[in-house]
């Protein structure tokens, strides 16, 4: 059976990039301008690496890609641009983002834990022991989406590292320090809260430096105390993520292992004491999900397409050819993030469990940006950078003007372009459970390389999860 790999959660900031190096690389965008994938204007390939869902309304979505947030507020018929100045990263960051209860959104980021009250349009960080602090990872709790955690560090030096769990009780209007620091000796990767048992928290991590070992910290009484287990397998060539925590049993815990070149899936059913090895894969498996009621669990990835398996048994069984870079698994669907030229989508969703997807965004169906008040954040700082991201893109207006410029394939057929919008997709593209041709003209926009240096000379650059 193939072997599962893990999309770090650990965010990596990037040098700024310049224009002086990026006016040669336009000679090498161009020349791959025929394949089937372009490179992006920050160094990446537009994708997407992460998608949240409101807790309480299935149809406002947020997408991590590796240009920005991307928001709709109607279940997919409309998308919208949120820049990542305004968020506060840039550079290789891919920060973790999720939905709070009243609608808040948080962001870990380098610079500290960032949030928006007002759907996106502005976004302010959180003050006091939390700025400047590097916000690793954060998770909502399922049960009760007005409380979150968040693992923050600071480098020490010598190996040493202050980390330590905070967590919000009121959708992110205050942060509270949860219990005891860390060991010195460990840095974390990943955080996540028991649903069925709030005082139980596990975060994974590293620690032992300089030759790390991987191990999972628990904690039964939020933080007070914490227990250390080693993760079999794990180490600074395998570093462990945590997947997910099973929403009934606290004890049932998913970890997967980032390694070079193997990778693999475990899961412990008692807490993190043992962990056996549920799935390996030879590629990047970058998508893990598991069903709200925790029976079922999907991995999948770019090599490998989706696999789906009984959570009691863990007997694998391939279901689908796409190969997500991302999935999410809500009550309404499945949704997955997709490569555009070979799963023909950017966002997918499933009410199959994986074996069939419908498109629900494409690479060109941005409408520009956020649809905020003239002195938000969003307005003042991403509707100059418009420009160059929708020429990078290929993104069509309403209205069905495309701006990324002309030929290279078929118009769009009204199904993808419903009312002659570019950006409603909706529920356009063919369900399908394997590999595809891209849609028919795609390809036209990457005539528009120019734009992607245009946009490279102002943002800084960022490597993939």
């Amino acid at each position: 059976m193939p072997r599962p790999r893990s999309a770090p959660s650990a965010r990596r900031r990037g040098a700024l990039s310049s224009c002086a190096a990026a006016l040669p690389a336009l000679a090498a965008l161009l020349s791959v301008a025929t394949l089937s994938a372009p490179a992006s204007a920050n160094g990446r390939f537009p994708a997407a690496g992460l998608i949240a869902s409101h807790p309480s309304d299935p149809s406002r979505l947020m997408v991590r890609a590796t240009y920005g947030l991307l928001a709709t507020q109607d279940g997919g018929e409309q998308w919208r641009w949120i820049c990542e100045p305004i968020v506060g990263f840039g550079g290789n960051e891919d920060p973790m983002i999720s939905f709070l209860a009243d609608g808040t959104i948080i962001a870990g980021v380098f610079g500290g834990l960032s949030a928006s009250k007002n759907g996106g349009c502005d976004w302010s960080f959180a003050q006091g022991d939390l700025l400047d602090r590097y916000a690793i990872d954060l998770s909502a709790d399922r049960e009760d989406p007005s409380r979150a955690v968040l693992v923050v560090s600071t480098g020490l030096g010598a190996g040493r590292f202050l980390t330590q769990l905070w967590e919000t009780s009121d959708n992110a209007d205050s942060w509270t320090k949860a219990g005891v620091d860390f060991p010195e000796d460990f840095v974390a990767h990943t955080v996540d809260a028991a649903a069925s048992n709030r005082d139980r928290v596990y975060v994974s991590g590293r620690y032992g430096a300089p030759e790390y070992a991987g191990a999972l910290e628990r904690t039964d009484d939020r933080g007070a105390t914490w227990e250390r287990f080693d993760i079999p397998g794990s180490d600074d060539m395998n570093l462990p993520f945590l997947a997910a925590i099973d929403p009934v049993d606290p004890d049932v815990v998913y970890v997967r292992l980032d390694g070079d070149p193997t990778d693999a899936l475990l899961v412990s059913r008692d807490g993190g004491h043992s962990f056996s090895t549920a799935f390996e894969s030879s590629g990047d498996l970058l998508g893990f999900a598991l069903s709200p009621d925790g029976g079922t669990v999907i991995v999948g990835g770019p090599q490998d397409g989706i696999w789906r398996a009984p959570a009691a048994s863990l007997e694998f069984e391939k279901v689908s050819d796409v190969g997500p870079r991302c999935l999410t698994w809500t009550a309404e669907a499945l949704f997955a993030c997709g490569d555009e030229f070979v799963d023909g989508f950017t966002v997918g969703r499933s009410t199959d469990e994986g074996a069939s997807f419908s498109a629900l965004l494409h690479l060109d169906g941005l409408c520009g940006p956020l649809e905020c008040a003239p002195e938000s954040g969003v307005a003042s700082t991403c509707g100059p950078l418009w420009g160059a991201t929708e020429l990078t893109i290929g993104s069509q207006q309403c209205g069905g003007a495309t701006t990324g410029g002309e030929g290279g394939g078929p118009e769009p057929s009204p199904a993808e372009t419903p009312d002659g919008c570019g950006c409603k997709i909706g529920a356009a593209g063919a369900a399908r459970g394997g590999g595809a041709a891209p849609p028919g003209g795609r390809g036209a926009i990457w005539l528009a390389l120019p734009g992607a240096v245009a946009l490279a000379c102002a943002r800084r650059r960022r490597r993939a999860r």
